[in-house]
């Protein structure tokens, strides 16, 4: 993981410290996402309230309580964004200057040549660009560097995330309940404004070239103030979403059914940086919070070794504008999640399949990151239980091609006796989850 990185995720973390913020299907539960993100038919209570509240009334004879708590990083970039930012800053050895300091270094050095002919004597334009050929071709040679580096930026979006949760669950086929706490807090990060630098080093370099008065080239404005700022900008928009709730589930006619009433609260930062000079040691509170009301609902069908489930989760649409952003359109999306599971259990090994029926929206969008956060996952996992050990493996693609979330590989671990822990790990090439587990469970 690069500087960058570790500084987003630092970011992430400093949100998480101050808000429990919402997961998605594929929560914060080690054991559903070492399967593939897995749960709806084949979760157990450890992950009923995440998944689906019916669970809690369909449970194995062997769960009767269970106390959980768990933590997890999400760190995506889908087209390289950091890489490139990276090389942004990168310092050249033998001139310690990156890109855009190394043309304004060259600038300076093209104006006081300009400004040495001029009062030798220089009238003519032919005068300079042959008296000043040198640094002529050193600010062509930085500004094409520079360019090529703002060009590989892209527009791409990248997120970074921290996820932990705790549940306390009793099953019951008469009213199985869960109280529970889940979080996420997420940065996502955009680059506005890279048609702006190009321009300006274009109109530069053409002037520098065939200037069309030479007399105005001792004070050519250097749009990047000496190296230390870029109309391009990384603007990162930070998210912390609370759920807090309880999950109720009871069996009717051979059916589990669970509704999990909940409690929603967003609260927002967000960043705007020079990109070569990023650092998200100053995101600021926005002072934007916003609290509703939601729920979740589910079905789960015992067929003996054949598991059935679905769910709806946040049923209540929210969608929330911040009205402090510098990008125009961004807002926090919470919309109705459809999905449905089956699973084959036969006690040694359990088989299971996911599929999400709706189109989810990524908590935080706006007019540049658009849809390109958004998923609709199918996903599959195997878990093979030897008693005290569960080996895991699983695997899940996102069906909408505007995300990177996709082709994800799966797996994990499991030590369950009274006291359990649980480990997976997610990744794919454009990014890793992990997740750590541990709790008691009878």
């Amino acid at each position: 993981m690069n500087k960058i990185q570790k500084s987003l995720l630092a970011g992430a973390i400093s949100l998480a410290s101050f808000q429990v913020a919402a997961l998605p299907f594929t929560g914060v539960d080690a054991r559903s996402i070492s399967m593939g993100g897995t749960g709806v038919a084949a979760g157990s209570i450890v992950n009923a309230s995440t998944f689906n509240p019916a669970l809690l009334a369909a449970s194995r004879e062997d769960e009767d309580f269970n106390f959980s708590l768990a933590i997890g990083v999400v760190a995506r970039d889908e087209d390289d964004m950091l890489d490139a930012i990276d090389e942004l800053q990168a310092v050249d050895t033998f001139t310690g200057n990156d890109v855009v300091q190394q043309f304004s270094a060259d600038m300076t050095a093209y104006e006081a040549a300009v400004t040495a002919l001029i009062g030798g004597g220089a009238t003519t334009t032919l005068d300079i660009t042959t008296g000043a050929a040198t640094e002529i071709s050193d600010v062509q040679a930085s500004a094409a560097d520079l360019t090529t580096a703002l060009d590989n930026l892209g527009n791409k979006p990248i997120e970074i995330g921290v996820n932990v949760g705790f549940n306390i669950s009793i099953p019951s086929e008469t009213l199985g309940m869960s109280v529970f706490a889940n979080s996420r807090a997420i940065i996502a990060g955009s680059l506005t404004d890279v048609n702006l630098d190009t321009a300006e080093i274009t109109n530069i370099v053409n002037e520098v070239t065939a200037p069309t008065n030479f007399t105005n080239l001792t004070t050519l404005a250097d749009p990047f103030a000496g190296g230390t700022n870029t109309n391009t900008k990384l603007v990162l928009n930070g998210g912390a979403v609370t759920e807090v709730g309880v999950a109720l589930a009871t069996k009717i006619a051979g059916i589990a059914i669970g509704v999990t009433p909940k409690n929603l609260r967003i609260d927002t930062v967000e960043s705007v940086t020079g990109v070569n000079t990023v650092d998200t040691n100053n995101l600021d509170d926005t002072g934007e919070t916003f609290e509703d009301i939601n729920f979740d609902v589910g079905i789960a069908i015992d067929l003996g070794a054949l598991k059935i489930g679905a769910v709806g989760k946040n049923m209540i649409e929210q969608e929330y504008t911040l009205q402090n952003s510098s990008v125009p359109g961004t807002k926090v999306v919470i919309e109705p999640q459809l999905r449905a599971g089956i699973a084959f259990d036969a006690g040694w090994a359990t088989l299971t399949m996911d599929q999400d029926l709706t189109e989810n929206k990524g908590v935080i969008t706006n007019d540049v990151i658009g849809d390109s956060l958004d998923t609709q996952y199918t996903s599959l996992g195997i878990e093979f239980d030897l008693s005290l050990v569960q080996i895991r493996a699983g695997y899940r693609t996102n069906n909408l091609d505007s995300s990177g979330d996709s082709d994800v590989v799966t797996a994990g671990i499991g030590i369950h006796a009274l006291v359990t822990a649980d480990l997976a790990v997610a990744s794919n090439d454009q990014g890793i989850e992990a997740v750590i587990q541990v709790g008691m469970r009878w």
